[in-house]
């Protein structure tokens, strides 16, 4: 549901990477969808272990914090 609390880690790297496709935006001009698909997979690739190992890592605490609220999703990240 739109309300739920974002458990999965993956929604996090894909922020990662659109905020770094968005910073090209303003160098880089995408006019296909072939264009578009090789900068995803370039900015997929740019992701490091280092970043999926973080994200991977909250996830205990932001599991207590959505059971401290009973499941609800009013707390931070």
């Amino acid at each position: 549901p739109p309300n739920s609390p974002d458990l999965n880690p993956i929604e996090h790297l894909w922020n990662i990477m659109k905020s770094r496709i968005q910073t090209r935006r303003g160098v880089e001009r995408v006019t296909t969808a072939g264009e578009m698909k090789l900068i995803l997979k370039q900015e997929w690739e740019r992701i490091t272990i280092e970043e999926i190992n973080r994200e991977v890592s909250k996830l205990p605490s932001i599991l207590a914090q959505c059971i401290s609220q009973k499941g609800g999703n009013k707390f931070h990240r």
